[in-house]
């Protein structure tokens, strides 16, 4: 039986902001350390030829786990979260894409001014400065192998579109450090003479998004004995999902963080706008055998507008009363809050009061996927959920 829940996450916690506060000290971590670490699979379906490449095409994955007590001075910085498994013959490709994830992330999180709308204005500091900066913050995720195949439930991540596969470190771990595995993936890779983010045109509508989606599935099944796998995507990455997972027998819940299909009321610009996520849901039906829960700051507590149309085991709908921008459900969002006093911000109090909704969403995504390991009702995280 379909069951849809509609939520409201409303924000009734107040805190004294700080020059130098820390976001973990907002965001309450497990009891479990956590350990990082990078590796590449190769997949031979589809041919890579680009930055003096050409073979498989390859896929940076990056893997929080639990990992036994570890030295603070070894967390690893941001900075440190641009680096891949070190191979001589992906060194152009990998050099790219570092340079790329800067671009982005001065774009998306340095650029603009919540307050005003205009570009930041950092004093004397400049974007590039500002981005070092940040890259010198600390994580609370030390380098560590995972050696042997685990017994525990593990997450595969998707970003957005022109997104970074480390987007929301955090969030992978606040479940690593609660004994859960989350793993992402570079699942996007630069074409020469093509935008970061699409495929080379003769590849666009060919379903090798979706494949490769189910090609990193399979790579979790092969590091963990546990038959709990989930899924969570943001914006392109959850429409990714909905594209890719109808009728999966692996998958057993997952996490949609805004598909920005939700704020649509219009079934034809859908259609024509997102054809095979149109298809997918209206035309054939798809029916996704696992609970979902799809979160987007549509302001009320209704069912998202053709999403609520998604059959699924169970359907629950996680919204914000307050403003909460697209990338707010992301860890990178909230990095430059952290500066120190010196790079004047005019902004600061709004990321602070996003961060304390991004820690109710943290909390609900866990209870959300702890609920399905532990077979309980996802209904249940109703009265979980200060309204």
């Amino acid at each position: 039986m379909r069951n849809i829940v509609a939520i409201s996450l409303f924000c009734l916690l107040s805190f004294t902001i700080y020059a130098q506060n820390n976001i973990y000290k907002t965001i309450k971590l497990g009891s479990r350390q956590i350990g990082v670490m990078d590796t590449i699979i190769f997949d031979e379906k589809y041919s890579y030829d680009a930055f003096d490449y050409k073979g498989g095409k390859p896929y940076f994955i990056k893997i929080w786990h639990p990992t036994e007590s570890t030295n603070e001075s070894n967390y690893i910085r941001i900075e440190d979260l641009y680096g891949f498994k070190e191979n001589q013959k992906l060194k152009t490709l990998q050099d790219s894409l570092k340079s790329i994830y800067k671009s982005l992330f001065i774009r998306d999180y340095l650029t603009e001014n919540l307050e005003s709308g205009h570009q930041n204005n950092f004093g004397k500091h400049s974007l590039e400065e500002v981005f070092n900066f940040i890259g010198k913050l600390k994580t609370r995720s030390t380098p560590s192998i995972l050696n042997n195949k685990s017994n525990l439930p593990v997450i595969i991540y998707y970003n957005g579109s022109q997104g970074h596969p480390f987007e929301n470190f955090v969030l992978a771990e606040y479940l690593a450090s609660r004994n859960i595995i989350f793993l992402s993936a570079s699942l996007e890779l630069p074409y020469e003479k093509v935008p970061f983010g699409l495929l080379p045109y003769e590849r666009h509508h060919s379903g090798e998004y979706e494949e490769s989606l189910k090609t990193i599935i399979k790579f979790a099944q092969s590091i963990t004995n546990s038959s709990d796998i989930f899924f969570i995507g943001h914006s392109m990455g959850a429409q990714m999902g909905l594209r890719a997972l109808g009728q999966d027998s692996i998958i057993k819940g997952m996490v949609s963080l805004e598909t920005t299909l939700e704020f649509k009321k219009d079934n034809e610009s859908i259609k024509e706008m997102w054809p095979e996520l149109y298809k997918k849901i209206i035309n054939e039906k798809t029916d996704y055998p696992f609970p979902i829960l799809f979160c987007a700051a549509t302001g009320d507590k209704e069912p998202f507008f053709f999403l609520d149309k998604v059959k699924s085991s169970q359907t629950t709908f996680i919204s914000t009363k307050t403003d909460f921008e697209h990338n707010a459900y992301l860890s990178l969002f909230y990095l430059r809050y952290f500066l120190d006093s010196a790079v004047p911000q005019t902004d600061k109090k709004i990321i602070f009061d996003r961060l304390l909704l991004y820690q109710k969403h943290l909390s609900i995504i866990y209870e959300f996927f702890s609920s399905i390991i532990k077979n309980k009702n996802v209904s249940q995280l109703e009265s979980k959920i200060v309204r």
